[in-house]
């Protein structure tokens, strides 16, 4: 199962939280999940969540997405419960409460319908919605390569799955051989975590996919993954938040 809880956050000045503070809602969030699961989490390469936060129709708007049904249990129920309603970001002495709460729901069988086997357009969107970059080779990336988002969305399915497996060295030759990158609107950008300066970038770009049918829908429905997986690195920290568009 899919799940995005979307939760909007109000400071008692009306403060605009800026996105590098997901980092600091990281730390929240492992309060409400717990010192056991918490622990798997930090032990686990490819998180099963991502969040992040922006500002959406002059509001502040927390979320936070799930991919599979145990980390639902763990990290969204107690979230979605109505003790949860405040805390402090100590940082900057901001008291923070919980305005509105939204969840949203999709099966897996049912989402991979919807997105897989519907005559996508061959003209993809996908927009950076908070600062994404990718590491190879132990060097941050900080150029949305269709390789390394491909390499990314497909093991971050793969990790949520517990049994339709898509990562293949084939099926990524496959993709990158019939898709290319057509437009473009970036700008380079840095994400402050724990005294580093990840090199980064926002934006949009279009990616324009030949070949078959099947293809363009299965990379369309990888994209629709990714609003829930995030792409690139540090997705539980803020960063790699994309829409489809």
């Amino acid at each position: 199962m899919l799940a995005r809880l979307q939760i909007e956050l109000r400071t008692a000045q009306g403060d605009f939280i800026p996105y590098q503070k997901a980092a600091v809602l990281q730390s929240i969030l492992m309060e409400q999940v717990g010192e056991t699961y918490a622990s798997l989490l930090h032990k686990s390469e490819l998180h099963p969540y991502s969040q992040s936060v922006i500002r959406q129709n002059e509001k502040n708007i927390w979320n936070i997405t799930t991919t599979n049904q145990e980390a639902f249990q763990h990290i969204l129920l107690p979230l979605l419960d109505s003790k949860f309603r405040a805390f402090t970001m100590e940082d900057d002495g901001w008291e923070v409460s919980v305005a509105a709460k939204k969840l949203h729901q999709i099966a897996k069988n049912e989402f991979v319908e919807k997105y897989c086997f519907e005559g996508s357009q061959r003209y993809l969107k996908l927009s950076f919605v908070t600062p994404t970059a990718f590491k190879q080779r132990g060097e941050y990336v900080n150029i949305p390569k269709l390789r390394l988002i491909y390499q990314s969305l497909m093991n971050k399915y793969d990790a949520a799955s517990d049994t339709e497996t898509v990562g293949s060295e084939g099926l990524l030759e496959q993709l990158l051989t019939y898709s290319k990158v057509v437009q473009y609107h970036l700008r380079s950008c840095q994400y402050p975590i724990r005294g580093v300066r990840v090199p980064a970038f926002l934006g949009q770009i279009t990616v324009r996919v030949d070949g078959p049918q099947a293809m363009v829908d299965f990379l369309h429905m990888l994209f629709r993954f990714g609003e829930y997986a995030g792409v690139g690195i540090k997705t539980a920290m803020g960063m790699g938040a994309v829409r489809a568009v």
